[in-house]
């Protein structure tokens, strides 16, 4: 394999990881503009009632931060 075909290879990974992520993000935003009524959720001692939208967009960010948080770790591990 000559290093244009491994440049082209992860061209080509990173376009379907770009793909995968543009429709996640696509998913999760349709699915946040179709739950928009309020709920109560619960946190030990408190009951904090809000548009659901806000609830799921805050557990989507929560998710992206973590996975962001440990992708990072790994690279350090790896260097």
């Amino acid at each position: 394999m000559s290093t244009g075909d491994a440049v082209e290879e992860k061209s080509g990974r990173g376009l379907r990881r770009l793909i995968v992520a543009v429709v996640i993000i696509a998913l999760a935003v349709w699915f946040v503009l179709a739950n928009t009524e309020e709920v109560g959720v619960k946190l030990w001692f408190v009951k904090v009632e809000t548009p659901m939208w806000i609830m799921l967009a805050v557990v989507f960010i929560a998710g992206w931060a973590v996975g962001a948080l440990l992708r990072r770790r790994s690279a350090k591990k790896r260097a």
